[in-house]
């Protein structure tokens, strides 16, 4: 299963970074998989979904489906990207006691968390009998970057300093065909054509009343 292949990247993972602790203690949480699964290939709009979404990213959940195409352009962030950087946040970052305000504003947090960690105001679980979500701050080291080569700040496309890319599109074109019949099926068609016409005119004829009728 999904949940099995994700426990074995994990440990890698793990290990390739240096881990030293026991590997059969780490493994893959079923129920996450299930509610990623289930965000990413069904309805991304769902309660655990918008748990874990902050309440500026509420907006990316639309009826539109799930676009997997990671393109150039650096004015838009599609939105795997966006519940990625949530998912990663609520995993490994830590709910905080910062009000809202100090949530949103760099200058009224601690200045050693400035540089460090990114802040997300979550919107939390809709609680029973609650009018709304309970809100909360979320501390975590899960940041998003533009992926930009200096080669396009600097313009200079024949670098061989920096990586440079281009992105290919695919443009829309349309085709008409004028199908002509064979010369050599003309005399076959015409022949067809008047004895159909000769059949018909019998008909008619056969059809037809007599004058002492």
């Amino acid at each position: 299963s999904l949940t099995d292949v994700g426990t074995v990247m994990a440990r890698v993972l793990y290990h390739e970074a240096g881990g030293t602790d026991d590997l059969e203690n780490i493994t893959a949480n079923p129920q996450m998989v299930s509610r990623m699964l289930y965000t990413f290939l069904v309805e991304q709009n769902n309660s655990w979904s918008r748990s874990i979404l902050s309440t500026d990213a509420q907006h990316i959940m639309g009826k539109m489906d799930m676009m997997f195409y990671v393109s150039a352009s650096l004015h838009k962030v599609n939105k795997p990207t966006v519940f990625v950087q949530h998912i990663l946040a609520n995993v490994t970052g830590t709910a905080t006691n910062l009000t809202e305000e100090e949530c949103r504003n760099a200058d009224k947090r601690p200045e050693q968390d400035r540089d460090l960690y990114e802040f997300l105001w979550i919107q939390g679980w809709e609680l029973e009998n609650a009018t709304e979500p309970k809100a909360y701050c979320l501390r975590s080291s899960v940041w998003l970057s533009k992926a930009v080569s200096p080669a396009f700040e600097l313009k200079d496309w024949a670098s061989t300093e920096y990586s440079t890319w281009t992105e290919s599109r695919w443009k829309g074109f349309s085709a008409r065909i004028f199908l002509v019949a064979s010369r050599k099926l003309e005399p076959v068609v015409k022949a067809s054509i008047r004895s159909d016409l000769v059949v018909r005119r019998v008909m008619i004829a056969t059809e037809l009343p007599t004058n002492g009728c």
